[in-house]
């Protein structure tokens, strides 16, 4: 009868450490980012944001290419410049990520991200600094934006 009950608590004591150490792996593992699709204005955009840890990110060449925002870089200090209007947002290339400076303050927000060698900015930077306006429907994974007074439905 003691051998059964050493038994069966060594097999309850093995199956805690299993399940303990499989949690762990899948916490410490980070969540593949979600594709996102971004509408200008109601309009579809030809490329899709990233959902990554609660930030909808936006591709930076989509800005340009899409918005019309401009984008410049210098090689010789690693900075992307992003410019619409009086608003300027500066992303400082570094070996432990990206910095991000806006209209020539520090961004206390999310980070922007460089995915498969494309930079992402969060979308909180362009509600807060550019004066951006956003619908999210969470659902279909979906965010609308434009400048603010543009009516969002």
């Amino acid at each position: 009868m003691l051998k059964n009950k050493c038994l069966w608590g060594s097999i309850l004591l093995m199956m805690g450490i299993l399940i303990f150490n499989t949690t762990a792996v899948q916490a410490a593992t980070p969540a593949k980012p979600r594709e996102v699709k971004l509408e200008w204005n109601g309009t579809r955009l030809p490329q899709n944001g990233l959902l990554i840890g609660g930030n909808t990110m936006i591709p930076v060449v989509m800005l340009r290419d899409s918005i019309g925002m401009t984008l410049r870089y210098e090689s010789g200090v690693k900075t992307y410049t992003l410019l619409q209007n009086d608003d300027q947002l500066d992303m400082i290339m570094s070996g432990s990520g990206v910095t991000m400076r806006l209209n020539n303050h520090q961004w206390n927000g999310p980070d922007a991200e460089v995915v498969n060698g494309r930079m992402y900015i969060p979308f909180a930077v362009l509600r807060d600094g550019f004066g951006y306006q956003s619908s999210w429907n969470a659902f279909q994974l979906k965010l609308n934006f434009a400048k603010k007074g543009i009516f969002l439905s």
